[in-house]
C-alpha cells in the first residue's frame, strides 16, 4: 500500500505544471491568504493546502476580568459571588486551514477544508481571604493556585468552497469571478480557547441569551459566505509579472443571534522569478449591528509573505500579519466565557491578536494533460499553445490552401499531408500558386495550337487535356512552330528537314519515309525546329563558353568535343558541319566567371592595387605582364602605396614642388638627376616659387600680362624674345587688354559670338579664317544662337536626351549622330519618355521573387513544378524587350534554422541550380550569375513558421552600373 501511495504521489508531482506558478490560498483556490483571485485553477488541476496562523499575543485579553468559581462542573455564576483575580501566562495559539481544491473545466473550482485549532496557556489565581456564612461555615477563599484544563485543541466547522470565473477572453488582463463558501457546524462548543478565530462566532443577542459572548472554535449553526473577485494581471499585456486582486463579500449567519457582516480585501502579488513571489494583503470587516452597550469591533489586518515555488508544484509560504485595528479593549471588545471541567473564565477580548505568524505549504498539479487553446493538441505537444490550430500541423493554424482560388491546392497542402482535410476546397498541387489557372497544375493554359494546323502542341497531351481541346485540335504536333497537316503530325509534308541540319524530322521516321528522303536528311531529329549536329541528335549545342573567356565549359570535355570547338575557329568546314557558333579551347575551372587562360579561366585580382601604374608582384610571377600592358609595368615594391616608376612604385618627395621644371637642390645632392630627367633639370634657386629657367626658377615679371600670347614691350627691349618664345611672340600694342596676335594684341570683334566654334559671317567677308583658325572655322548660319557644326551652327529642334538619363533618343542613332553627342549621351534609350538607371534608359527593374520555385527539403534539387515556372521566366528574359539586355543575379535565401555555414552553402547551391536551369532554357550565360546569402537577409520574422517559409526564397535581381545585384536589398529589421 505504501508503494502505491508513493508512486501516486510521484506521478502527481511529475505532472505538476509550474511554468507559470500560481499561489494557493486558504480555500485551495488561486489567491493569497483570505483573498480570492478571479483566475481559476484550470481544467483538472488539483491542489492541497495546509496554511497556519499562530500567535503568542495576550495583549487582547483583559487580565483583571478573569473570574473563577468553585463548582465541580461549569455552571451559572451567582450574583454577588466572590471573585478571584488571575493572570494569563505562557500563551500560544494557532489556527490551521487544511483541505484541497480541484479545477472543473476552466471556469469552475471546488474545494473542501476543515480548520484545526489549538490553545495552550496558564491562568495563575492570586486568591482572596477565606469567606464564611452567617452560621460560621466556610464557603470559600483563602486558596491560591493554577487553573487546570488549559491545553485545548479541536477541529472547527467543515467548509465547502465554490468559485465561478466569467469566460472572458484569455488575452485580456482583467478577470472577474464569483465565489461562495458554506460552513457547517462540526465544531464542539465544549472545546473552547481564549482566541476568538472569526467575528461570526460572536453572539450579539440579549445578555440573558448569552449576548456579547463568543465561541473560540465555531458555532453549531450554518454560516454562508459569498462575494465577487476582480484580478488585474499585467503579465498578460507583456508587462511585469504583477497581479492586483480585489474582493468584496458578505458573511451571513443562519442563527440571527450571531454576527453577519460585509467585508473587503485587497492584495498585490509580484513574481520576481518563476520560483519566488511576494504578496501583501489588507483585510477589513464592517460591523453593521451594535450589541452589549454599543460595542463595536475594529478588525483591520495587514498580511505579507514570501512564497517559494518549486518546479514540482510544491510552494512554501512564510510571513506574518499585523492588526491595524484599535487596542482599546474597553471600547472595541467582546466578552468571552471559557469553560472546562472545573472552571469558568469570563474575560474581555478583541477578535484579532496584534500580531500573527503566517506560513505553511501548498501543492498543485494537473491530473490530465492541458490544452489551453482547445484544439485537441495538448500543450506539451502544441507548437502554438495559445492559438487554435490543427493536430497535423502540431497545433498551429493552417493557412489558405488555395491562395489564387483556382481549385488547385498550394504545394504545402500535399507536403504536409493535408489533402483530405481540404478535399472540399481544392485538389492536386498548384504549380502557379499566385496565378489562377485552368490546368490541372493550377497554371494558366497556353494556346493549344499556336500554328493553327489543328494539331495540338505536346503540352496538351502531357497535361491530359485532349478532351478539353477536342474541338480545337487533336494529336501531338511534332512541328509546333510550323503549320502542317494532321496526317503528318502537324509538320509540313514537303519539308522533311525544316531546320536544314541534315537530320530528318520525326514524321519522316514515323511514316517510314526515310528512304524517300535519303538524299535530303538522315536519322531522327530530336530538335526539328532548331538546327543541330548529328552528334547531338539534331539539337544545338549548349554555350561552350558561358562566361566568354575563351575557355571551354566542363561539358565540352565530358562529351569529347574539345577538338571540334577549338578547330572550328580556323576550319569553316568543321564549324558548319558541327553547327558550332562559338569556339573555345582548354578547360575552364571557373565556368561562370570570366578569367584569363593563364589562370585556368578564373578571375584574377587587381594587377595594380595602389593605382600607380606599377604592377603588383604576382603579375610578373605569373608571366602576365603582356596581358596587363597599358595598365601597369614593372614590379611594385610598395603595392599598397602609390609611388613613382623610378622608385619601383614607392612614394618619394616631389623633386619639383613649384612645377617650374627645375629640380630641388636635394636632387643634385643625391645624384638623382638621371631618375628625374623627364620631370626636371638644373637646380631651382626658388624651389617653392614657380619661376622660368632663364631666371633660375625664381619668379620674373609676367612677359604677357594680358595673357593674349603677345609679348609686352619690355621683352623686346631687354632682348628676351628667345627666353619667352614658348610664352609669347611679337610686341603687344595693348598690353593691358587681351587681343589676338593678328591685331597686335589689341581687342578685336568676337569671331564666334555664340561660342559654337563656327565663325561669324564677317570673318569670311574679311578673309580672316587663318587668323581665327584656332578659334573657329567655317561660316555660322545662326551667329546669335549656338548650334552644332553638322547643323551649320544652328540650334537643334529635338533634344538628343529628352529624359536626361544619359542614354540617347532613337533619332540620334537613326541620323548617325552618336559621335556628335558622345559627351551628352550614349547608346539607344529603350524608354525615351522616362528616365532610367538600368543602363538602357529604363527604370531599374524591381526585385522579383520567383514564387513557386521550390526545392526538396534541405537540398538543392528543384521540385518538378519549379522547372515549368523557370521556363516561363527564361522566355520572358529572352523575348520581352524590357528584359532582353538586362544582367540577372539569382539570389538564394534560407531561414535561420541550422548552422550559418550550412545555410550559406545551401543557398548558393540553390541559386546556382536555378541559374543552370535558366541557361538550359536559353538565357545566355554571360547575362546571369548566382549568389547565396544564407539567412543573412530575412524579409519576415524568423520566429514564426510563416515568417521562416517566406524567408526560404529565390529572388531575381537586375544589375545596373551602380548596383551589381549581389547585396541584400531587404529593409526588414530582425
Amino acid at each position: 500500500m505504501k508503494r502505491v501511495v508513493a508512486g501516486l504521489a510521484l506521478a502527481m508531482a511529475v505532472q505538476a505544471f509550474a511554468d507559470h506558478p500560481q499561489t494557493i490560498n486558504k480555500t485551495g483556490f488561486v489567491g493569497v491568504n483570505k483573498t480570492q483571485s478571479a483566475q481559476s485553477l484550470g481544467h483538472s488541476k488539483l491542489s492541497f493546502y495546509g496554511l497556519v496562523d499562530a500567535t503568542t499575543d495576550v495583549q487582547n485579553i483583559a487580565p483583571e476580568g478573569v473570574r473563577e468559581l468553585y463548582f465541580g462542573a461549569a455552571g451559572v455564576l451567582p450574583m454577588g459571588s466572590p471573585m478571584r483575580r488571575g493572570m494569563v501566562e505562557d500563551y500560544i495559539a494557532m489556527g490551521a486551514q487544511v483541505g484541497f481544491g480541484i479545477g472543473i473545466w476552466h471556469y469552475f473550482d471546488l474545494g473542501v477544508g476543515i480548520p484545526i485549532y489549538y490553545d495552550k496557556f496558564t491562568v495563575n489565581n492570586t486568591g482572596y481571604p477565606p469567606q464564611f456564612d452567617d452560621r460560621g461555615n466556610y464557603i470559600g477563599g483563602g486558596q491560591q493556585g493554577q487553573m487546570s484544563g488549559t491545553n485545548i485543541g479541536y477541529i472547527g466547522n467543515l467548509k465547502a468552497d465554490l468559485k465561478i470565473r466569467l469566460p472572458l477572453p484569455e488575452d485580456q488582463p482583467v478577470d472577474i469571478a464569483f465565489f461562495g463558501e458554506g460552513n457547517f457546524g462540526t465544531s464542539n462548543p465544549e472545546k473552547d480557547g481564549l482566541w476568538i478565530r472569526e467575528a461570526e462566532f460572536i453572539n450579539k443577542g440579549e445578555p440573558t441569551d448569552g449576548g456579547g459572548t463568543a465561541q473560540a472554535y465555531g458555532v453549531r449553526s450554518t454560516i454562508a459566505k459569498g462575494g465577487v473577485a476582480l484580478t488585474l494581471d499585467f503579465d498578460k499585456i507583456d508587462a511585469v509579472p504583477f497581479l492586483i486582486h480585489v474582493n468584496g463579500g458578505y458573511v451571513y449567519s443562519t442563527n440571527s443571534n450571531y454576527l453577519s457582516y460585509p467585508y473587503m480585501t485587497a492584495a498585490a502579488e509580484i513574481y520576481f522569478m518563476d520560483f519566488l513571489s511576494l504578496f501583501a494583503e489588507y483585510y477589513m470587516m464592517f460591523q453593521l449591528d451594535e450589541y452589549r452597550d454599543a460595542v463595536k469591533l475594529d478588525v483591520k489586518d495587514l498580511t505579507g509573505a514570501i512564497v517559494f515555488h518549486l518546479p514540482i508544484g510544491l510552494d512554501f509560504h512564510l510571513g506574518g500579519s499585523y492588526s491595524l485595528g484599535s487596542t482599546d479593549i474597553e471600547k472595541y471588545t467582546t466578552v468571552h466565557a471559557m469553560e472546562n471541567d472545573t472552571r469558568v473564565l469570563e474575560y474581555k477580548t478583541t477578535v484579532n491578536p496584534k500580531y500573527k505568524v503566517y506560513g505553511g505549504i501548498t501543492w498543485s498539479g494537473f491530473l490530465l494533460p492541458q490544452d489551453r487553446d482547445g484544439d485537441g493538441v495538448t500543450d506539451d505537444e502544441d507548437n502554438c499553445p495559445d492559438d487554435f490550430g490543427h493536430r497535423l500541423n502540431k497545433g498551429c493554424p493552417l493557412g489558405n490552401p488555395d491562395v489564387d482560388e483556382d481549385g488547385v491546392c498550394d504545394a504545402w497542402v500535399s507536403e504536409k499531408g493535408f489533402g483530405s482535410e481540404f478535399q472540399d476546397v481544392c485538389e492536386g498541387i498548384d504549380a502557379c500558386p499566385n496565378e489562377q489557372g485552368e490546368g490541372e497544375d493550377g497554371c494558366p493554359l497556353d494556346e493549344p495550337d499556336p500554328d493553327g494546323d489543328h494539331v495540338c502542341d505536346a503540352w496538351v497531351s502531357k497535361k491530359k487535356l485532349q478532351k478539353k481541346f477536342k474541338d480545337v485540335c487533336e494529336g501531338i504536333d511534332s512541328c509546333p512552330t510550323e503549320k502542317g497537316t494532321v496526317a503528318n503530325k502537324g509538320c509540313p509534308e514537303d519539308n522533311p528537314d525544316p531546320d536544314s541540319d541534315g537530320m530528318c524530322s520525326p514524321w519522316v521516321t514515323d511514316k517510314n519515309k526515310l528512304g524517300d528522303y535519303a538524299n535530303v536528311c538522315k536519322g531522327y531529329d530530336m530538335c526539328p525546329g532548331e538546327a543541330g549536329p548529328k552528334a547531338n541528335k539534331g539539337c544545338p549545342w549548349d554555350d561552350p563558353d558561358s562566361d566568354g573567356d575563351g575557355l571551354c565549359d566542363e561539358w565540352v570535355t565530358q562529351k569529347k568535343m574539345g577538338f571540334y570547338f577549338e578547330k572550328a575557329a580556323e576550319d569553316d568546314k568543321i564549324k558548319n558541319e558541327w553547327f558550332i557558333e562559338k569556339t573555345c579551347k582548354g578547360i575552364d575551372k571557373c565556368p561562370t566567371e570570366f578569367g584569363p587562360a593563364t589562370n585556368e579561366g578564373c578571375p584574377l585580382g587587381d594587377p595594380d592595387t595602389d593605382k600607380d601604374g606599377i604592377c603588383d608582384e604576382w603579375v610578373t610571377q605569373k608571366n602576365m605582364l603582356d596581358q596587363y600592358d597599358g595598365i601597369c609595368t614593372g614590379i611594385d615594391k610598395c603595392p599598397t602605396e602609390p609611388g613613382e616608376a623610378w622608385a619601383n612604385g614607392c612614394p618619394m618627395d616631389n623633386p619639383d614642388i613649384d612645377g617650374d621644371s627645375l629640380c630641388a637642390d636635394w636632387v643634385a645632392e643625391k645624384n638623382m638627376q638621371e631618375q628625374f630627367k623627364d620631370i626636371c633639370h638644373g637646380i631651382d634657386k626658388c624651389p617653392t616659387e614657380n619661376g622660368p629657367a632663364w631666371n633660375k626658377g625664381c619668379p620674373a615679371e609676367d612677359p604677357d600680362s594680358d595673357k593674349d600670347s603677345v609679348c609686352d614691350a619690355w621683352v623686346s627691349k631687354q632682348k628676351m624674345t628667345e627666353q619667352f618664345k614658348d610664352v609669347c611672340t611679337g610686341i603687344d600694342r595693348c598690353p593691358d587688354e587681351s587681343g589676338p596676335a593678328w591685331n597686335k594684341g589689341c581687342p578685336a570683334e568676337n569671331p564666334d559670338s555664340d561660342g559654337d566654334s563656327l565663325c561669324d559671317a564677317w570673318v569670311g567677308k574679311q578673309k580672316m579664317f587663318d587668323q581665327f583658325k584656332d578659334v573657329c572655322h567655317g561660316t555660322d548660319r545662326c551667329p546669335d544662337e549656338a548650334g552644332p557644326e553638322w547643323n551649320k551652327g544652328c540650334p537643334m529642334d529635338d533634344d538628343p536626351d529628352a529624359d536626361k538619363d544619359g542614354v540617347c533618343s532613337e533619332w540620334v542613332s537613326t541620323k548617325k549622330l552618336l559621335k556628335q553627342f558622345e559627351g551628352v549621351c550614349t547608346g539607344l534609350d529603350r524608354c525615351p519618355d522616362v528616365a532610367g538607371d538600368d543602363g538602357h534608359g529604363c527604370p531599374k527593374k524591381a526585385v522579383e521573387k520567383l514564387t513557386g520555385v521550390t526545392f526538396k527539403p534541405g537540398k538543392a534539387t528543384l521540385e518538378s513544378n519549379a522547372k515549368s515556372i523557370l521556363k516561363a521566366v527564361a522566355k520572358k528574359l529572352n523575348e520581352d524587350d524590357s528584359y532582353k539586355e538586362l544582367k540577372i543575379v539569382i539570389q538564394g535565401h534560407t531561414d535561420n534554422k541550422g548552422k550559418d555555414k550550412t545555410n550559406q552553402k545551401l543557398s548558393e547551391k540553390r541559386a546556382q541550380e536555378v541559374m543552370k536551369t535558366l541557361i538550359k532554357y536559353g538565357v545566355k550565360k554571360n547575362r546571369i550569375k548566382a549568389v547565396g546569402l544564407g539567412a543573412s537577409c530575412p524579409i519576415e520574422d524568423n520566429s514564426t513558421e510563416d515568417g521562416r517559409e517566406m524567408n526560404r526564397r529565390i529572388e531575381m535581381h537586375f544589375a545596373t552600373p551602380e548596383n551589381d545585384g549581389t547585396k541584400c536589398e531587404s529593409e526588414f529589421q530582425q
